[in-house]
């Protein structure tokens, strides 16, 4: 599992993390420092996945060998690397930790029990497709209006440009989202997956009787958590080849019909409480977090194994 890179993706992957390490330095100076992903956050959601017993047999790989119920905890964030307003067009996110998985670890979870990490958006795609343009797209979020305007002028960006406007969009509702895995996945010794999460009920919107706020979507998610359960269902994409499913290029949405793995089950609760925010704050969330069986692949996804850790070690020492 060793991460393979040139000398230029090594390179640019220590430009990468330095850069984010000044952007957090300077967010914040004092006191909490938050994520460089998905730093806002909705909720910290307790859970359970239930595996399906009528899995096909080809499919009945890693944490989904037996129909078994797993433990879960869910974070709902939204996309910006800085906390801002939930009403413009952005990417939203939902992270799943599944709890007391058996099998050879890929890393250890810091919360002490073998976890599988499913980290999920509402894009199906990455727009950055290789370790470069993931650097410089980055930068260009990060570092405001001069960064953007040097990214956008260089005409090789402008297809990563679109692709992020065309998968941003307005939600209105955490739960009635479809969110995707984006990049690819090993699912056993010879299968290549991506995730996909369907809610059960796509039509739930806005109910709050007053006009949306700043952090609406926290607000509407606490009022449906204290109604009543919600659930979604974990599916798989399955790669069948390079042209229609590239593994490499994350910027191309994979046409293929979805595979329901396991039925993900969130119950009435009350979790904007300061100790479960507490806890979703020190809790760190990575694909490489997993299962040997469910390896993430792909260059995108070897730079983020660097990238998480070293940030979220740095974040452990502000």
């Amino acid at each position: 599992m060793d991460d393979l890179f040139t000398e230029a993706e090594e390179r640019d992957i220590q430009e990468l993390i330095q850069e984010m390490k000044t952007f957090l330095q300077a967010t914040y100076p004092e006191g909490t420092v938050l994520r460089n992903f998905h730093p806002k956050m909705h909720g910290l959601l307790k859970g359970t996945l239930q595996v399906l017993p009528d899995i096909p047999p080809e499919l009945r790989q890693g944490m989904f060998k037996q129909p078994k119920s797993y433990e879960v905890w869910v974070r709902l964030s939204n996309a910006p690397p800085k906390v801002q307003s939930d009403k413009p067009a952005s990417g939203r996110g939902l992270a799943i930790k599944v709890l007391d998985v058996e099998g050879e670890m890929l890393e250890t979870d810091p919360i002490g029990v073998p976890s599988q990490n499913f980290l999920l958006t509402t894009s199906p795609i990455l727009s950055a497709w290789n370790i470069r343009l993931y650097k410089k797209a980055i930068r260009a979020v990060l570092f405001g209006f001069w960064a953007q305007l040097t990214f956008a002028l260089n005409p090789w960006h402008w297809r990563s440009i679109f692709l992020t406007l065309t998968y941003s969009a307005k939600h209105d509702n955490l739960l009635s989202q479809t969110y995707f895995s984006g990049g690819a996945f090993r699912f056993g010794p010879d299968r290549f997956v991506k995730f996909v999460l369907h809610p059960q009920d796509a039509s739930l919107g806005y109910t709050l009787d007053k006009p949306k706020s700043d952090s609406f979507l926290k607000e509407q998610l606490v009022q449906d958590m204290e109604k009543s359960a919600r659930s979604f269902t974990l599916s798989v994409q399955l790669h069948e080849n390079e042209s229609k499913h590239p593994l490499e290029n994350t910027s191309k949405v994979w046409k293929a019909a979805t595979v329901p793995l396991a039925t993900l089950t969130l119950p009435i609760q009350k979790f904007d409480l300061p100790e479960r925010i507490a806890l979703a704050e020190e809790m760190e969330f990575s694909p490489w977090i997993g299962l040997v069986d469910h390896v993430p692949v792909g260059g995108i996804n070897r730079a983020r194994r660097r990238v998480y850790k070293e940030l979220a070690a740095f974040r452990k020492t502000q």
